[in-house]
C-alpha cells in the first residue's frame, strides 16, 4: 500500500500535537508542584484528592473545637485551683478560731480574712471567660450567683463536637460546683464569719468547729470537680494526638496522589523535548522531499 505524503504529514502533525500537549502538562506539573491540575488529568485520582481534602478539613475543624474546649476547661481548672487555695486557708483559720486561745479581737481579725476569702470565692464563682460566665450553664450572659449566694444559671451543658459522634461538655453548672443559697460554699464561709464576730466565745468556737467540717466537705467537692476537669483534659489530649496522627496519614496519602515527583517530571520533560526535536527534524525532511517531488 502506498503511503502518501499527506498521510505522513498527518501522522507527524498528530505526534507533534500529542507531544506538545504532554510538554504542556509536564510543565504545569513542574510549575504547580501538582500531578493533577485538572479533573481530566486523572479522574479517579481527583476523586480521591477531593475525599482526602474533605477529611483533612473535617479534622482541622475538630482540632479547632478541641483547642476551644481545652481553653475553656483549662480556665475552669485554674479557677478551681484558686478556690482550693482559698478554702485551704479558710480551713486553717477555722482551726485557729476553734481553740480557746482566741479572744474577741483576734477572732475579729480572723473574721475579716474569712470575709475576704468568702468574697474571693464568690468572685471566682462568677468568673468570666471571653466575656461569658463559665458557671451559668446555657445562661452565659447571666451572673452565676447573686449576693445571697443563690445560683442564677441553669443546668445546661455546652457541648462541642470533638470527633464524629463524639461530644464533650466544656462547662460545669455552678450549683454542681459551689452549691446554692444556704448550702453553698460561700454561705458556709459567711456562717463562719458571723460566728467569729459573735462576742460569745462558746458560740464563736462552736461555729468554727462546724465550719471545719463544712470546709473539709467543700474541699472534697472541689477536688471531685477538678478530677472531672482533669479527666476531660486528658481525653482532649488523647483526641488531639489521634487527630494529629490521622492528619499526617491523610496528608501523606494526598501527597502521594497529588504532588509532583520533581526529578521524574524533569526527566519526562527532557525525554519529551528530545522526541519533539526528532519530530521537527523528521517533519522538515518529509516536507522538503514532498516539495521537491511537487517541483519535479
Amino acid at each position: 500500500m502506498r503511503i502518501t505524503s499527506f498521510t505522513i504529514f498527518n501522522q507527524l502533525t498528530r505526534s507533534l500535537s500529542d507531544n506538545l500537549r504532554s510538554m504542556s502538562r509536564l510543565s504545569n506539573m513542574l510549575a504547580s508542584g501538582k500531578k493533577i491540575n485538572n479533573p481530566s488529568d486523572d479522574v479517579p485520582g481527583m476523586m480521591k484528592v477531593m475525599d482526602y481534602k474533605v477529611s483533612i478539613n473535617e479534622i482541622e475543624q475538630y482540632r479547632r473545637n478541641i483547642d476551644e474546649a481545652n481553653q475553656h476547661l483549662s480556665y475552669a481548672e485554674t479557677t478551681m485551683s484558686s478556690v482550693t487555695n482559698a478554702l485551704t486557708r479558710a480551713g486553717e483559720l477555722a482551726n485557729q478560731a476553734s481553740t480557746g486561745s482566741q479572744n474577741a479581737d483576734t477572732r475579729a481579725a480572723i473574721a475579716e480574712e474569712v470575709a475576704n476569702l468568702r468574697d474571693e470565692i464568690m468572685s471566682l464563682a462568677n468568673s468570666k471567660f471571653r466575656n461569658k460566665y463559665i458557671f451559668s450553664g446555657f445562661r452565659t450572659d447571666t451572673e452565676s450567683f447573686d449576693t445571697g449566694f443563690n445560683y442564677q444559671g441553669d443546668s445546661g451543658e455546652v457541648n462541642v463536637l470533638i470527633d464524629r459522634g463524639a461530644v464533650m461538655a466544656i462547662n460545669i453548672p455552678g450549683d454542681e460546683v459551689f452549691g446554692s443559697g444556704a448550702t453553698s460554699i460561700m454561705s458556709g464561709l459567711d456562717s463562719l464569719y458571723n460566728a467569729l464576730i459573735n462576742t460569745d466565745d462558746a458560740v464563736a468556737q462552736a461555729g468554727a468547729q462546724t465550719a471545719i467540717t463544712t470546709i473539709s466537705d467543700a474541699v472534697d467537692q472541689i477536688a471531685n470537680v477538678r478530677a472531672d476537669i482533669g479527666a476531660r483534659l486528658n481525653r482532649l489530649d488523647d483526641r488531639m494526638r489521634n487527630m494529629d496522627d490521622r492528619n499526617i496519614t491523610l496528608k501523606t496519602y494526598l501527597s502521594e496522589i497529588e504532588d509532583t515527583d520533581i526529578a521524574g517530571t524533569i526527566s519526562e520533560i527532557s525525554k519529551t523535548e528530545v522526541a519533539l526535536q526528532s519530530l521537527r527534524q523528521s517533519g522538515a525532511q518529509v516536507l522538503s522531499q514532498s516539495l521537491l517531488d511537487f517541483l519535479r
